[in-house]
This record gives structure tokens, C-alpha cells and sequence, in this order.
């Protein structure tokens, strides 16, 4: 039953990658002006149909192991992309910009094929962290990697929206993508919502060790160091842009080299080096 859900959810969301980037390549095409709307919103219920299946997939695997998703990395990618998911709703809840999802939905799909492809049995977690400390911690440092997601996607469509300007070239996203001022200023939202929420984590998971006896906190550990680089590289794009005003192509910029430290402290320091938060 919970093998079949999960492979429902899958293809859930890869068609729902698929419309989401079928939407944002048609464009406004004269001829067809019912076409990408229809698209469009095959594509937002795809997603959101997709999302309340992942739920209730994390509340049975939940339910089944006894224990939050997080013994292992591929374990985790499932929720990985269950927060990418919720901060994507969020944002077209809040501003009604779907284009985002045609550059944050394949990204989410990504994590639960791996995770649904690469999962294995796993150690199971310790007792002393089965507790509501954990899901606090991860809740929050995954809804941050989210959100700085969400801010990649935004500086991608900066990038594009600024190319075809410079360029002066008609293309079909024309009037698809946001202007260059709400990119940049959504994804430097988004960027702060990210600091916001990773320091919070970092802060709940700090708090958590004076209640874990049996296992040691370690400030050397691979992965709380490269957390904090990641912190310290999105709190310097705010410092940056409030004192020195980088805007525009620089925080694009900036914010793609973000999503590569998140990839690097997420599925880099669990592959290659050995922390005490990774369970094999």
C-alpha cells in the first residue's frame, strides 16, 4: 500500500513537472489562447494533488518505522521535497506567480525519485533523538533549503527576463516571466525567510544536545560546519545588498551560488564525509 502511494506521488509530480515546464515553453502562443492556461492549471493541481499525497505518504512511512523521515539522506529527500512544495503553494497562494513552479517542481520531483529509486534499510534512528526536537530541527532547516530554492528560481528568471531584454528578442515568455523588480525583490525575500528559518533550526537543534545524553554535540562535525557556511553566504547576500546595493544580476547570481551550498551541505557532506548527523 505504501510502496503504491509513493509511486502514485511520483508520477504525480513528474507530470506535474512536465506541465509546469510545458506551460512556461508555450508561452502566450495567439494562436492557441486557451492552451496554456489549461496547461497552467493542470499543472498547479497536479501539484497540489501531489503534495497531500506526499503527505499523507511521510504520515504512514511515519506511522510504519515509528520514527520521523531521517535515518538517511535518501529517507529524507522525500520531505526534502514535501517543503519545497509547501513553500512553492505559499508563494503562488501569496502572489499568484505559477511561473516559479517550472523551475522549483523538477527539483522536487528529482528528490523523490531519489528517494524513491535509492532508498535501502537503513540503521534505525537512535532513541534518545526520537523525539519533537527533531522534527522541529529538520521542519525548520528543510523549509529553509525551500525557500532558497525559491530564491534560485527567481534569480533563473531574473537571468532570462534580463537576457531577453538585453538582447532585445521576442520569445514566447514574454509576458510569462515577472518583471526584472518583483524577481529580485521575491527572491530576496525568499532568501531572508531562508535565514530566518535556518538560523531558527540551528538554534532548536543547539538547544536539542542539552537533552541528548548519549550522543555528544560536536561544533567540528562536517555538517554543522558546512551549515553554517551556507548561513554565512546567504546572510552576506543581505548584508551585501543592504550596504553595498547589490541588485539585479549580481543577486541572481548570488543566489545560484546559495543553491550550490545547499546541494553541498545536503547531499555532499552525507555522500562523502562522515557526521554525526548521518545514519548509514
Amino acid at each position: 500500500m505504501i510502496n503504491f502511494l509513493f509511486l502514485l506521488t511520483l508520477l504525480i509530480y513528474l507530470s506535474a513537472s512536465i506541465f509546469q515546464t510545458l506551460s512556461l515553453a508555450i508561452g502566450n502562443r495567439t494562436e492557441t489562447p486557451l492552451l496554456r492556461p489549461t496547461i497552467e492549471h493542470i499543472a498547479f493541481w497536479g501539484t497540489t494533488i501531489g503534495f497531500a499525497l506526499l503527505t499523507l505518504f511521510i504520515a504512514l512511512w511515519w506511522l510504519q518505522q515509528g520514527h520521523f523521515p531521517m535515518t538517511h539522506w535518501t529517507d529524507s529527500t522525500a520531505f526534502f521535497a514535501w517543503a519545497i512544495t509547501l513553500i512553492y503553494l505559499i508563494i503562488v497562494r501569496l502572489t499568484h506567480l505559477r511561473t516559479l513552479g517550472s523551475f522549483v517542481m523538477p527539483v522536487a520531483f528529482i528528490a523523490i525519485l531519489i528517494s524513491y529509486s535509492f532508498a535501502t534499510d537503513t540503521a534505525a534512528l537512535p532513541e534518545s533523538l526520537q523525539n519533537y526536537w527533531l522534527i522541529a530541527h529538520t521542519t525548520l532547516i528543510f523549509l529553509a533549503y525551500a525557500a532558497f530554492i525559491a530564491a534560485f528560481g527567481f534569480g533563473l528568471m531574473y537571468l532570462m527576463a534580463e537576457r531577453r531584454i538585453r538582447e532585445k528578442t521576442h520569445t514566447l515568455l514574454q509576458n510569462l516571466l515577472p518583471s526584472l523588480g518583483t524577481s529580485d525583490e521575491l527572491g530576496y525575500r525568499c532568501t531572508i525567510l531562508g535565514v530566518i528559518l535556518l538560523t531558527m533550526g540551528v538554534i532548536v537543534g543547539s538547544l536539542w544536545t542539552q537533552y541528548i545524553q548519549d550522543v555528544p554535540w560536536k561544533w567540528l562535525d562536517a555538517k554543522v560546519i558546512s551549515t553554517l557556511m551556507t548561513w554565512f553566504i546567504y546572510v552576506a547576500q543581505i548584508g551585501i545588498r543592504q550596504f553595498w546595493g547589490w541588485h539585479g544580476r549580481r543577486a541572481a547570481y548570488s543566489a545560484i551560488i546559495g543553491f550550490v551550498a545547499v546541494l553541498c551541505t545536503y547531499v555532499g557532506v552525507d555522500l562523502f564525509l562522515d557526521s554525526m548527523h548521518t545514519y548509514r
